[in-house]
């Protein structure tokens, strides 16, 4: 997997949590990846609240911290703020859920569930340039609020070409055109897919975010000109 690619993908994540403003009193933003080659999953959780007098929110800290999954959550510094991060190893769970209590021990749960994608090919061995293609995958079809980005890298180079897919919800296959895979020049490259899902909810008056997103294995992938 291209490393330039997916520290672009953590920094937006990241970003996405150090400058998302509270949009009432409180706000969690909460962000899981989870890569099938490495067996490899991130997980982090900022917390925030609105003060008085204080023009950005400021870290809000539960004192039981932030579980992932039902363990705890290392905290550490994030532009100056606390976060709660884990990393771990092992198989793939469907199911993300974080969890903190506030100050009256109230419990705060947020859950997103992603399901991984095992298998994924094209309806031809080859593809061809300026012709259109069918996409499928083995896993659940598309649910409301998910994305796939198909992430395509050259073996010669390591250029990388990402195209983003916002799918209608209950699709298993996606039908390329061929001005799509005409940005794909002749030659063989490496394709791996990200199935995103981001959802939004309120939790006892806290406004919460939680991305996850499932990085796929990989296959390989030859493109020519016809």
């Amino acid at each position: 997997m291209n490393q330039t690619l997916l520290l672009f993908f953590i920094a937006a994540a990241c970003a996405a949590c150090s400058d998302a403003p509270a949009s009432g009193k409180r706000s969690a933003e909460c962000y899981v990846r989870y890569l099938k080659p490495e067996n490899q999953l991130f997980a982090e959780a900022v917390l925030r609240e609105a003060v008085p007098g204080k023009a950005d929110p400021q870290p809000f800290i539960p004192a039981g911290g932030v579980r992932y999954g039902g363990t705890l959550m290392r905290e550490v510094p994030l532009q100056g703020s606390p976060a709660y991060r884990l990393e771990q190893t092992g198989g793939y769970a469907d199911e993300h859920e974080f969890t903190w209590s506030d100050e009256q021990k109230r419990p705060h749960s947020v859950k997103v569930n992603l399901s991984a994608i095992t298998a994924f090919a094209f309806n031809t061995d080859s593809l061809v340039r300026h012709t259109p293609a069918t996409f499928t995958w083995t896993g659940t079809p598309l649910d409301p609020g998910e994305t796939l980005v198909l992430i395509w890298e050259r073996t010669t180079d390591r250029t990388t070409v990402p195209m983003e897919i916002i799918g209608t919800p209950g699709q298993t296959s996606i039908e390329f055109p061929a001005a799509q895979l005409a940005k794909i020049e002749p030659g063989t490259w490496v394709l791996y897919i990200v199935r995103k899902k981001t959802v939004q909810s309120d939790v006892h008056g806290t406004s919460v975010v939680c991305t996850a997103e499932y990085y796929s294995g990989v296959d390989t992938v030859t493109m020519i000109e016809r």
